[in-house]
């Protein structure tokens, strides 16, 4: 009866957003098919033979749940390592699938199959199922095409990214690629791109198909990832455990992060739960010391995605896990027994035969890390300005919105109400979680109201409360069960507003890529070989014209100036020129109209235009002074 419930909410969720043309509705669908497939397959190969071997006996309950994710992580962190190793990225991401399959081999002959339990596998399948399916309902029946969707600019840089990795060296540069070379400030970042490019690879589609389906796909893990964080850490019964998942991955700031798109969060957010439920085990006493080096790797693998895909966000795990790592050392020093130590990993000398060639493999990414949180931690000291952290939003997001709810001021005692509930869900558990969980909810809060109070402190707000929300809503689902008589109410309460709160996040989201600029792709392949184009458009048009025009020269008279997106060179003259319908026929334009369509128009440039031409196919950093400066 529940599910039957889900489906029609699903289904009058997507009849509510099936833009005009209606009959276009299933159009988006084959290729967003494709892309979680693709994402299963190679997460799948990744990960099972890791999960088979390595995850400790109390988690085997829900061990294919533990597949997928961890082999997101496998797979980027391998091709991160190989591509440093000068491995090519087509023979890397063969070696990385044969001995995935190789690894799957080994752990089935050496500890046969998993159980498979529909029954207890089921229903967090079938949510993960659900949350992903409603992350691509403004995709599949507004768009209807595969392609990001949102306001965030860092899509064409996160797709022209993984798109750069297929072809050239992490540190190299490739002029022929949209996106040239790895951007300065993602140098931590690797893994998450190289995971993207090999779902792009194997689903056949371009790395910007598939950027929308592969965060809604993520979105799909992380929200199994809450579920193990009730189940697993908080013991709450399976029911309570599915109802947490979906309220706390359906939260209205987890999902405005999957739709926008910032998807290196995205990434920080799915390796959280994860991480957390790890960490946790990785200190029960009754794990031997073979179980223990197994859940560490693993812990060890989301947490390098967590630390490299979002650095900002490692704080927000590490403070739970620093509390249960102490508590746990007190508890067995007290009592006289052996303490779990790093160094207990250490194997002799043996163990640097692979230790040196992993740091010196990780050391950019670990290096990006550090430079990421040194320069966050400058700004964030009181007497610096934030501008420069600004980001993409106009100011501060609701505190309500992170706990999906409105963000009236009449809305704040429920507000207060949810942060009680999960003190309560915290309250009636293990001392470690109430201190660990319950310091970083607290740190959480204090951190906000400071934030309140800087200028330009929304984006370090938002992102801090994005992570946090979800986490206090599970533990709130969690607190809710235990109240016997007023639970159900409350959860429902709590499934209502949630359910709100997605009709309107999805309502507020857009479309950054119309066709109208997928097709300036055809419209430079009939250019001649070498001919340069001129952008005349509003510069924040030209981050996905020139991605999708980049096999010609570009240049604009006034370029996206003053941001961390790679702009295009500043010059006159061209041999065309592609303007938006709204700036009308440039002045020193030739001729008739060339090509046409609903959003730009293709002409010949005059050329009797004095002057050279500065167009380039390479793409320049945030400072550019004219013509004349070096390439970066």
């Amino acid at each position: 009866m529940a599910a039957a419930g889900i489906l029609v909410a699903l289904v009058a969720l997507a009849w509510h957003f099936n833009a005009k043309p209606r009959h276009e509705a299933l159009s988006a669908v084959p290729d967003a098919l494709r892309g979680l497939a693709a994402t299963l397959v190679v997460f799948g190969i990744g990960g099972f033979g890791l999960v088979r071997l390595l995850l400790p006996a109390a988690l085997r309950d829900y061990e294919l749940l533990w597949v997928v994710p961890t082999g997101g992580c496998a797979v980027g962190l391998a091709l991160t390592l190989l591509g440093f190793a000068y491995v090519p990225y087509p023979a890397a991401l063969a070696v990385i699938l044969i001995a995935g399959l190789a690894l799957g081999a080994v752990a089935v002959r050496r500890r046969g199959w998993p159980a498979i339990s529909a029954g207890r596998l089921g229903w967090p399948v079938f949510l993960a199922l659900a949350v992903t399916f409603v992350a691509l309902v403004p995709m599949l029946m507004r768009q209807h095409y595969a392609a990001p969707i949102g306001t965030g600019s860092d899509a064409h840089v996160a797709a022209g990214t993984a798109n750069f990795l297929k072809h050239a060296y992490p540190t190299g540069t490739d002029v022929s690629q949209p996106i040239d070379q790895m951007p300065p400030t993602w140098q931590s970042k690797y893994p998450i791109y190289y995971a993207l490019a090999a779902i792009s690879s194997v689903s056949g589609l371009g790395t910007w198909q598939v950027l929308a389906t592969t965060a809604a796909a993520m979105l799909g893990l992380a929200a199994v990832g809450l579920f193990l964080v009730a189940r697993d850490v908080f013991r709450a019964p399976a029911a309570v455990a599915a109802a947490a998942m979906l309220l706390a991955a359906l939260d209205r700031e987890a999902l405005h992060t999957i739709l926008n798109p910032y998807f290196n969060q995205t990434w920080g957010f799915f390796a959280m739960p994860f991480t957390l439920v790890l960490g946790w085990w990785l200190v029960q006493p009754a794990q031997g010391r073979r179980a223990r080096q197994g859940t560490a790797v693993l812990l060890a693998m989301f947490a390098l995605v967590l630390v490299f895909a979002y650095p900002l966000a490692a704080p927000i795990p590490a403070v739970p896990l620093a509390v249960f790592v102490w508590r746990e050392w007190r508890r067995k020093l007290r009592a006289g027994e052996p303490v779990f130590r790093p160094r207990d990993l250490y194997r002799g000398r043996r163990s640097l035969i692979w230790l040196i060639p992993l740091v010196v493999l990780l050391a950019v990414p670990a290096i990006g890390v550090g430079q990421k949180a040194v320069g966050a931690a400058k700004v964030l000291a009181p007497g610096n300005s934030l501008q420069a952290w600004a980001g993409d939003l106009p100011g501060f997001i609701p505190f309500n919105y992170f706990v999906s709810l409105p963000g009236s001021l009449i809305f704040v005692p429920l507000t207060v109400a949810v942060f009680a509930l999960a003190a309560f869900g915290l309250w009636r558990s293990s001392r470690s979680l109430t201190w660990g969980l319950g310091g970083l909810f607290a740190i959480g809060v204090l951190l906000a109201v400071y934030l309140r109070q800087r200028q330009y402190g929304y984006y370090f707000h938002f992102k801090l409360l994005a992570f946090i929300g979800p986490l206090v809503i599970a533990i709130a689902v969690v607190g809710a069960a235990r109240l016997r008589r007023w639970g159900p109410v409350a959860i429902a309460a709590m499934a209502i507003s949630t359910a709100g709160s997605v009709v309107a996040e999805i309502a507020d989201t857009g479309s950054q890529l119309p066709q109208a600029t997928i097709q300036l792709a055809g419209w430079v392949r009939s250019l001649p070989a070498g001919a340069s184009v001129r952008l005349d458009m509003w510069p924040p048009l030209q981050l996905w014209a020139a991605y999708f025009m980049a096999s010609r020269p570009l240049c604009s008279q006034l370029p996206l100036l003053d941001t961390d997106y790679p702009h295009v060179a500043v010059s006159r003259k061209a041999d065309y020129i592609v303007a938006s319908q709204v700036a009308g026929r440039p002045f020193d334009a030739s001729g008739p109209v060339l090509r046409q369509n609903s959003g730009f128009r293709l002409y010949r440039q005059n050329p009797a235009v004095p002057g050279p031409s500065f167009c380039t196919r390479r793409r320049f950093d945030r400072i550019y002074t004219g013509p004349g400066y070096s390439p970066r």
